[in-house]
């Protein structure tokens, strides 16, 4: 099956890397901002497996595990494990989706971090965007949020008045 999901290349649920990288945390602050994913480590970016080195195998997963739960606001605790393919062993970390959204890195900020998943892509969030995923925590539709901007006494209620 992962063969498969490799062959049909990244995605909107599925990222390679070849090596552990910085980059690693913006795509799982993307991942747990959208519907989850993977992140396939020893994968090249055009669907190669390369592998990873299988000596330090347990420290790199304590250390990927602890660097993503430090780094992270809310925190995301990660499935992280190991396959095999082609006799060459790959890292995966799952993310899940879930509703304490928005997802950003601590130590730059929620509008500096938020990213979310586009295709086979992470984008920085907009303002608009980071607002959405606040709503969608709290779940209720932009129709549902309070307007504080008008006055009571400024809307006309003779149409609501009128039915009853």
């Amino acid at each position: 099956m992962i063969k498969e999901l490799i062959k049909n290349g990244e995605s909107k649920t599925l990222e390679f890397k070849e090596n552990i990288t910085d980059s690693l945390i913006n795509s799982v602050v993307a991942f747990a901002n959208t519907t989850g994913g993977k992140i396939l480590i020893g994968i090249s970016d055009n669907g190669d497996v390369k592998g990873i080195d299988e000596n330090n195998i347990f420290k790199a997963k304590d250390s990927l595990a602890q660097s993503i739960f430090d780094s992270i606001t809310p925190k995301i605790i990660p499935e992280i494990y190991t396959i095999n393919i082609d006799n060459k062993l790959i890292l995966v970390i799952e993310i899940y989706p879930s509703n304490l959204k928005p997802y950003f890195i601590s130590s730059k900020g929620v509008e500096n971090s938020t990213y979310i998943r586009v295709g086979a892509t992470n984008r920085l969030a907009n303002k608009a965007i980071i607002t959405e995923l606040e709503r969608e925590k709290l779940n209720i539709s932009f129709d549902e949020e309070i307007n504080l901007n008008y006055n009571l006494n400024e809307l006309d209620l003779s149409p609501l008045i009128a039915c009853f």
